[in-house]
């Protein structure tokens, strides 16, 4: 069965859509010259526009350049894509890189044997179906597997994952019509697939502008609620978060134990060991405590080497026993700062533990958690004193 669509007309549109596209990310790019992930979408568009110009040319100009460049950049084009997704979910890793790296490489050789030793169009056309399929398996499993995954990137995955159906069944046509399946073809399948594959460009042009905004939004949200080194909340978010804390529990009329921990010497660290080393010490510490603290556990960064902790729920003879076990994980622990240069490092722990009502401050409980933390720091270091609230 045939449409009475010009297939040509199609191509054409696709090509306007792909330097539309490159058009809107250069404007982009003109704010945001360093973003990294919208150069790589940009110039994935490029060589998709140059790859269906190439291949809408055919007969037109040299077969080999049509043909082979044509579909060789058409796969470059889709990697980059890929890539520019996978640095938007912070998946682009080392390894993904090589694979990607490797895979765009075969593909390419892949696809120009088929079109070198086996030089009939429906055969062409399901390599290039397979390889786009294959390479885009990865991502569209990223997204859908992962727990972290937004709705928006659910939502793309499926559109992706409906390109790949169709890639796969273009194939499979391929296969089954042979020479009835080419690319100018006005085949019933060929033109929905043509006409889907148009509206897929369009939902991907927008689902990655989306995503770019949601990352954007993501990272500012971070920046404004996380210490930017330790990756724990920040001294704003974590005075709101044990506000809203104290008051739940003041309710309940139970018992809140507040702790301020101050790493030892932290001063020496940085004068003899550089402040690079420093900073490592501090994410040791930060990954160590966070590690063993319960899920509604509060952990946050008060500036320099001090740090608060507020157990909800929690009496005094259960913070002293859970102090005692942050301080001995630490005493027990240390930092390769080179090959030949190791740091060891201690706490002195401040608590203090209440239950709360309506007149208990954060303020208060900071201040006698500080008042315990200089007895800590007075009778020796590494060690703890609770003070009664």
């Amino acid at each position: 069965m045939n449409l009475n669509i010009d297939i040509e007309t199609i191509i054409i549109v696709l090509i306007l859509g792909h330097l539309f596209s490159g058009i809107l990310g250069i404007a982009y790019m003109i704010q945001r010259k360093k973003d990294i992930t919208t150069y790589t979408f940009l110039f994935s568009r490029l060589f998709e526009t140059v790859a269906w110009i190439l291949i809408g040319l055919r007969n037109i100009i040299n077969n080999f350049i049509s043909i082979s460049i044509g579909n060789s950049f058409l796969i470059i084009g889709t990697t980059l894509q890929i890539i520019a997704f996978l640095i938007i979910k912070n998946c682009y890793t080392s390894i993904v890189k090589k694979f990607y790296g490797i895979s765009t490489i075969v593909s390419i050789c892949i696809f120009n044997l088929v079109a070198l030793f086996y030089n009939i169009e429906s055969a062409r056309v399901s390599a290039i179906s397979i390889i786009v399929s294959i390479l885009w398996f990865f991502p569209i499993y990223v997204l859908l597997t992962d727990k972290n995954s937004s709705v928006l990137q659910r939502v793309i995955a499926v559109i992706y994952a409906v390109e790949i159906v169709l890639l796969i069944f273009r194939a499979y046509i391929g296969i089954k019509l042979g020479e009835l399946m080419n690319l100018m073809s006005h085949n019933i399948y060929n033109v929905l697939f043509f006409i889907c594959l148009y509206l897929i460009m369009l939902m991907g042009n927008v689902g990655f502008i989306l995503l770019a905004k949601e990352k954007s939004d993501f990272d500012l949200i971070k920046a404004a609620t996380y210490d930017e080194l330790t990756n724990i909340f920040n001294r704003g978010t974590f005075l709101l978060h044990a506000k809203e804390s104290i008051s739940l529990f003041s309710r309940r009329k139970e018992p809140v134990s507040f702790l301020l921990i101050d790493l030892d010497n932290f001063k020496r660290i940085n004068d003899v060991h550089g402040h690079f080393a420093g900073d490592m010490v501090l994410k040791d510490f930060a990954a160590i405590i966070e590690g063993q603290l319960r899920n509604y556990d509060l952990f946050g960064r008060f500036g320099g080497e001090e740090f608060t902790i507020l157990l909800p729920g929690t009496n005094e003879k259960e913070a002293l026993e859970a102090a005692e076990r942050l301080r001995k994980s630490t005493e027990d622990t240390s930092v390769n700062i080179s090959v030949n240069s190791i740091i060891k490092y201690t706490i002195s722990i401040g608590i203090v533990t209440t239950i709360p009502d309506e007149n208990t401050s954060i303020e208060t409980l900071y201040k006698l958690s500080d008042d315990a933390l200089y007895m800590a720091k007075k009778n020796g270091r590494n060690r703890i004193e609770i003070i009664k609230a």
